[in-house]
């Protein structure tokens, strides 16, 4: 359908009409609503781990549109964006009337809604909040399935191929004397989603007893670490990619925290100059923000989140005493929640860094969308669970109790993570997981500051933390009789090194001749990239993420044997 069709079939005579005709019966729902108050829910989480009992599954995009109508379908999208927020997590009790406006609201005053695709007496129109009706569709068909109790449906004048109005199982709704209502003999659950291509609705519910439709189902759980991450199943063939459909409008907006030199050259190969970047702050010498200026993005179509950035930047400085990773965690919530705001309608794809990636998610703003995930850290689940081991070893420590999260934002972060897809990285640790989806990047090799002159003392480059092997690193001095040098200031208590002789590392490398860091979680391993470019031998953990080479001796994570073992074979030599 063309704009030329539109106009036709369109006057502004029957629009007018159609217009006042709604204001009469808006008013007369007015009045209804007032003799008859229908109730709203909430979400109270008491139903959330019973089982499902109905499912409905609807296609977001439609592969026959042209240039205009795609333009409509994302619009549509986005409408339902937003709208899925005011329904997702609702329990409905028994025998209470659920009520699709009541919830939704009024969606033409300040919701962000844009111009969709609408039925409108037997035609399809722009209108803004247009598409909703998919949503009350799918509501309808789920509650169907479940057996449950119909107060008002009305069909939909014209039906649209591929909808459920085929099926005779759609529901139209419109502001607000055209509802959506029902009613259960039982509480549920009903959540709502978008994923890249589908909207799915599910209820859930204690009640056993509901009669199905066609064959049954189960819900894959999409939280389990080494299941869904390992073999990417969607983007496997049971999840076909519908990201080939014809998309004049596409592009991909790509959300940027701290800049890492490996993503910046992987973007600047990938990025268009159709494309969109969103970050923190933009640059700025007096606020010194260039650890946010990307040199791949396009400067005339870079937003950014200066409020929000600003506020970080100033809680992260001058608030040391809290715990950073928490701390961090909230604030970057701000950031991610202001970003998603500002991704335009007809953006297609986004690539995101992991920090901000789960409440992104949250935010409903990836739904209709294929995204990737710039990876710099492990999963929260597995940085948790590799603490906890070294915590069992070292239950002096102060620090290994850090990185820690609640179990909702792990849920988070693991079903996002599932979605992607494609996972991005040179962390080698971080790919292993990931295994099937992950694009392995190279680390960027620093240059050499000048010839190596075989240095002969012993560099530990971080600080004395527990996660960062410091206890090995104290064990093993004693043992081997070493003077090291330390890189960090942070320690775990006072007089951590006690009796073990050490000094503060320089930065002159050629001071160095052998490199231990027996760490359980490094994200950046830049030093130890900068002993590499100079040829210093170097023993490390995997969770270092560098492959072994020729100077490079990789151990297992908490191995204080192989570590000893590989330590005293690289003395022998330098003496």
């Amino acid at each position: 359908m063309n704009k030329q069709q539109l106009t036709e079939q369109h006057s502004f005579t029957k629009d007018t009409v159609f217009r006042f005709k709604a204001v009469l019966l808006r008013g007369k729902r007015f009045l209804k609503n007032l003799l008859s108050p229908v109730k709203r829910f909430k979400n109270k989480r008491q139903l959330v781990n019973e089982p499902v009992i109905a499912v409905s599954e609807s296609e977001l995009w439609n592969a026959g549109d042209n240039a205009d109508n795609w333009a409509l379908t994302a619009g549509k999208v986005e409408n339902l964006r937003i709208a899925v927020k005011y329904v997702n997590g609702l329990e409905i009790k028994a025998n209470q009337v659920f009520s699709f406006w009541k919830h939704i609201g009024n969606p033409n005053f300040g919701k962000g809604y844009v111009v969709g695709r609408e039925i409108r007496e037997g035609y399809i129109v722009p209108t803004v909040a247009g598409g909703l009706c998919q949503l009350s569709n799918a509501i309808y068909d789920a509650a169907l399935k479940a057996n449950f109790d119909i107060i008002e449906r009305h069909k939909h004048t014209q039906v649209i191929k591929g909808s459920l109005a085929e099926q005779d199982r759609d529901a139209t709704v419109k502001w607000n004397y055209i509802d959506l209502r029902f009613k259960s003999a039982f509480d549920f659950r009903m959540e709502t989603e978008l994923t890249r291509d589908k909207l799915t609705v599910v209820f859930k519910s204690q009640q056993k007893n509901v009669k199905q439709e066609g064959e049954s189902f189960t819900v894959r759980q999409s939280n389990k670490l080494n299941d869904c991450y390992s073999c990417g199943n969607f983007t496997c063939f049971k999840h076909p990619d519908r990201t080939g459909i014809k998309q004049e409008s596409a592009l991909t907006t790509f959300i940027l925290d701290e800049r890492f030199t490996e993503f910046d050259t992987y973007i600047k190969k990938n990025a268009t100059a159709q494309d969109y970047f969103i970050v923190p702050l933009k640059k700025n010498s007096l606020l010194k923000t260039n650890r946010y200026h990307w040199a791949a993005a396009n400067a005339q179509k870079t937003t950014a989140t200066t409020r929000q950035g600003i506020y970080r930047a100033l809680k992260l400085r001058y608030f040391k005493n809290a715990n950073v990773f928490e701390l961090g965690l909230q604030l970057d919530k701000e950031i991610a929640m202001a970003a998603a705001k500002k991704i335009k309608v007809e953006c297609t794809h986004v690539v995101v860094s992991q920090n901000l990636l789960p409440f992104i998610f949250e935010s409903g703003a990836l739904g209709g969308r294929t995204f990737d995930v710039l990876m710099t850290r492990l999963p929260i689940e597995k940085l948790q669970q590799r603490l906890d081991v070294a915590y069992l070893k070292f239950k002096d420590s102060v620090t290994l109790k850090d990185f820690r999260a609640t179990q909702h934002l792990i849920d988070l972060e693991n079903k996002a993570l599932t979605r992607a897809q494609k996972i991005i990285t040179p962390h080698s640790d971080i790919a292993d997981v990931f295994k099937n989806k992950v694009e392995k990047l190279n680390w960027h090799m620093p240059r050499a500051t000048g010839e190596n002159k075989k240095g002969h003392k012993v560099l530990f480059p971080a600080s004395a933390l527990g996660r960062k092997g410091a206890y090995e690193m104290k064990q093993l001095a004693k043992e081997l009789n070493l003077q090291i040098s330390i890189l960090g200031n942070a320690t775990e208590k006072i007089n951590f090194w006690e009796d073990i002789k050490t000094e503060k590392f320089t930065g002159d490398f050629n001071e160095i001749g052998l490199v231990i860091y027996p760490t359980y979680i490094e994200h950046q391993p830049r030093q130890i990239l900068k002993a590499i470019a100079q040829h210093i031998p170097v023993i490390t953990t995997t969770a270092c993420g560098i492959e072994p080479g020729d100077k490079i001796t990789i151990i297992e994570i908490g191995n204080y044997e192989q570590l000893k073992k590989e330590v005293e074979e690289r003395l022998k030599v330098m003496v």
